[in-house]
């Protein structure tokens, strides 16, 4: 699962050697021979060169951010990018040792953390309900006495002790919190070192699951760039789902275009979602400045989305996410 310890001997690259293999002993031949696979990129004028950015993507398949890429690979004049990827892609340590060779950064949340904990400590997957419960809990929205009634697994995991939780000294609720406070505070480390040191872009969906028209954002993405006053271009991506219909990484043939809008920066799109005292983001704390979250993410959500042509635009949910929360996670 993902640790500390793998969030910090993470290394990271201005130019990562997996990234260009891959666009170079992949991705060339992939989209060269037939049936061919064109990339286009619209508005790159729009990228600021004179400092890093985060693209802001609709989640369209399981492949889109590569073609996007390639494609600014094949220009040769655009940084390198670093991507957030969800936590549950690394349980697989090939793919996971894939994804650190290619400068990604993983996102354990605060569920990831629920499941994987219960994984350990039970041997097995938790049910969709016994997720709930926890979930609930940790959000503060049940007290911790329902999950102990609830079953005799959940009764352990809210009284047992392991790792650093002393059920003696803390709620399992603030168990939860203080380790994922940990994890992403080194997330958010890391990802400044990715921007700041490495000089990469950061590639982010926040949508936060795949669907063919476009999702409402989640808060992550603006607690980030609002705290490091970081700009967010929005793209519009288009095609990939073609290329890539199932979970094959060998593009089948399409269009793939990316149109990319002008940044949104805290001097204009942001200037009233400003937070002028320090917090740290992705923590429960950071939860209070909500409202400015939320603001900030609708205009991310009408920016990608003035981008985008039917039948990507915006829609209430996604068209795969009919599994139970728990299966999506882990």
């Amino acid at each position: 699962m993902i640790d500390e310890a793998h969030l910090r001997r993470l290394q990271l690259w201005e130019r990562p050697l997996g990234q260009r293999m891959v666009a170079a002993l992949f991705l060339l031949p992939n989209y060269s021979l037939p049936p061919r696979t064109r990339v286009v990129l619209e508005g790159v004028e729009n990228i600021p060169r004179d400092r890093s950015v985060i693209f802001a993507l609709n989640h369209t398949d399981r492949y889109n951010y590569w073609p996007f890429q390639w494609g600014m690979w094949h220009r040769g004049d655009l940084p390198f990018t670093t991507t957030w990827v969800k936590g549950k892609y690394y349980e697989n340590k090939y793919l996971g040792w894939f994804f650190d060779q290619c400068n990604n950064i993983p996102l354990p949340s605060r569920g990831y953390l629920i499941l994987q904990d219960a994984l350990a400590l039970l041997g097995r997957k938790l049910a969709d309900d016994e997720y709930r419960v926890l979930r609930d809990l940790v959000d503060g929205q049940v007290e911790q006495e329902a999950a102990s009634a609830h079953s005799g697994d959940l009764r352990r995991l809210v009284g047992e002790g392991r790792r650093d939780f002393r059920p003696d000294a803390e709620s399992y609720a603030e168990f939860m919190h203080r380790w994922n406070d940990r994890l992403m505070g080194l997330v958010e480390r890391r990802t400044l070192e990715a921007l700041f040191e490495k000089r990469n872009n950061l590639i982010v969906f926040p949508q936060g699951t795949r669907s063919l028209r476009l999702l409402p954002g989640k808060p992550g993405l603006a607690q980030f760039a609002l705290r490091h006053e970081i700009p967010v271009v929005p793209v519009g991506s288009m095609g990939s789902e073609d290329a890539y219909p199932g979970a094959s990484p060998w593009a089948g043939g399409a269009t793939c275009r990316y149109r990319i809008g002008r940044a949104l920066t805290a001097d204009d799109a942001f200037a009233d979602c400003r937070i002028h005292e320090p917090y740290t983001p992705f923590t429960r704390a950071a939860e209070a400045h909500g409202k400015c979250f939320d603001l900030a993410m609708e205009r991310v959500t009408t920016a990608i989305d003035a981008l985008l042509d039917d039948p990507y635009k915006m829609a209430g949910r996604a068209e795969d996410d009919s599994r139970p929360r728990a299966d999506r996670l882990i």
